[in-house]
């Protein structure tokens, strides 16, 4: 199956245009399919968080937010910026899609488990570079932008620091700075704090909490069950490819679906 994106035509609805809007994803890996049929919105200056068991397919539906996977059926729109994935895809579409994906990416920004950072650059250079290489930003320009989001989130004073000498939640701390040094319009979060010592989690925490605050538009997954019922607007239980349940934190921690009942017991 082809799974390259194509335009979609405007819609004429003059409703809010939704941050993030998902509609019949459809995703497979070979026989496995990982996603079925999955839709869902996630309206400006909220928080969306996407709970579930390993293996239920909640990266695989973070990472289709970006094309960093892509689905093989559905639509996907992020700021307004529409592609569609199925069967009939040409030459010139793909063309036209290469543009829309490049600026889907810029609008929508990933956070990792594993940080990711660039070991041969300093804090400074792996904020300030992402904002030149995909924005063609002026190097002088891009390092302010870098150190006004490092100051943000309390790494100011790291600048010139290698990854190598930080701590993990430190390293995410920078790995936030340099998401947000992009301006996007949506923070994706993949698990954020998986990969940190228990004492280091609530430091990248913190943070999350204070963009949320803040009215930062984001789609979170995350193991941490009571914090995402507190910072949610919106939760969606994601059940071996499916949503399950959706709705306000209380809604779906109250919800009648066994499978969700059952996996949020713990933190009810």
């Amino acid at each position: 199956m082809n799974s390259s994106p194509t335009a979609i035509p405007h819609s004429q609805d003059t409703r809010p245009t939704p941050a993030v809007e998902a509609r019949h994803l459809v995703k497979h890996y070979d026989q496995l399919t990982v996603l079925r049929d999955v839709s869902f919105t996630v309206d400006e200056g909220t928080v969306t968080t996407i709970i579930g068991a390993s293996g239920s397919g909640k990266s695989t539906l973070l990472r289709c937010m970006n094309l960093l996977e892509r689905p093989d059926q559905g639509e996907l729109a992020i700021a307004g910026e529409r592609v569609s994935f199925g069967d009939t895809v040409g030459d010139a579409s793909s063309a036209l899609s290469r543009a829309r994906i490049q600026r889907l990416r810029a609008s929508a920004t990933m956070v990792f488990q594993q940080f990711n950072l660039w070991p041969h650059l300093t804090v400074l250079g792996n904020v300030s570079e992402p904002p030149v290489r995909v924005k063609g930003m002026a190097r002088h320009q891009a390092n302010q932008i870098a150190l006004h989001y490092l100051e943000r989130v309390g790494m100011a004073e790291r600048a010139d620091s290698y990854p190598a000498f930080l701590s993990g939640g430190q390293q995410q701390r920078v790995a936030i700075a340099r998401a947000l040094a992009m301006e996007p319009r949506v923070l994706l979060f993949d698990e954020p704090t998986s990969a940190l010592d228990p004492e280091r989690v609530n430091e990248v925490l913190g943070v999350i909490r204070d963009l949320a605050d803040e009215g930062r538009t984001m789609l979170m997954v995350t193991h941490e069950m009571a914090f995402a019922r507190e910072v949610s607007d919106q939760l969606i239980f994601l059940d071996e490819g499916v949503i399950g349940a959706a709705g306000t934190p209380k809604q779906v921690f109250d919800s009648n679906n066994e499978r969700c009942r059952r996996f949020i017991a713990p933190a009810a």
